[in-house]
């Protein structure tokens, strides 16, 4: 007698029933309700197909594109030195990049001071200097990201700063002749790209505008 033939003489009639039941519904489902399906050898499971590395291709003119940063002045500021025996402005411009000393020469800047006194222009005078080393009278020789130019012994120093109904104001103008320590015109104007004279305008006074 084998197990399942022991089951229906032993069964109560309520297991028995359940048990009918269970089998009815699972015929009705197409059979039992777990069973190993043959699988065709025409098909490849998952785990043998191998990964495929998944790359972008950018256009060319896109992938030979690299970032790229213009020689520009980021940064400026004036200093007056006024104390006996020396009388002097020192402006300093920070550059984005080292700049080349042989590119510098007396005409790579125009420092133009204006005079004024109860809000009339009283006078104006191109002041002279020359580019130097930090804490220094001597020329650049080594590329930096600070340029520094010092202004020959002047009286405005004082001038501009004397009375609360005067003051000065200094247009500085960098030219594009300046070049960095990789031959790139210096982008004065801002606009990205290599070209273009950089200005800025300074006050001096007790009270400015």
């Amino acid at each position: 007698m084998n197990l399942f033939s022991r089951f229906f003489r032993s069964a109560s009639p309520g297991a028995l029933a359940a048990a009918l039941l269970f089998s009815s519904f699972s015929a009705e489902a197409g059979g039992p309700l777990v069973r190993n399906v043959p699988v065709s050898p025409d098909v490849v499971k998952p785990s043998v197909q191998g990964a495929t590395e998944y790359k972008v291709t950018l256009p060319a003119s896109i992938a030979e594109t690299k970032p790229k940063f213009a020689f520009q002045v980021y940064k400026e500021g004036l200093y007056t030195y006024s104390f006996p025996g020396s009388s002097t402005f020192v402006l300093n411009f920070h550059t984005t990049k080292k700049f080349d000393p042989a590119s510098l020469n007396p005409s790579s800047i125009s420092v133009n001071l204006k005079y004024f006194k109860d809000g009339k222009l009283k006078g104006q005078e191109l002041i002279s200097g020359k580019f130097v080393k930090a804490n220094s009278d001597d020329p650049p020789t080594t590329p930096s990201t600070i340029l520094r130019w010092k202004s020959d012994q002047t009286s405005w120093t004082s001038t501009c700063t004397g009375s609360p109904d005067s003051f000065c104001r200094i247009d500085v103008s960098l030219y594009d002749t300046l070049l960095s320590e990789n031959g790139e015109k210096l982008d004065g104007d801002g606009d990205g790209t290599p070209g273009g004279h950089y200005r800025h305008t300074f006050t001096r006074g007790m009270q400015t505008p």
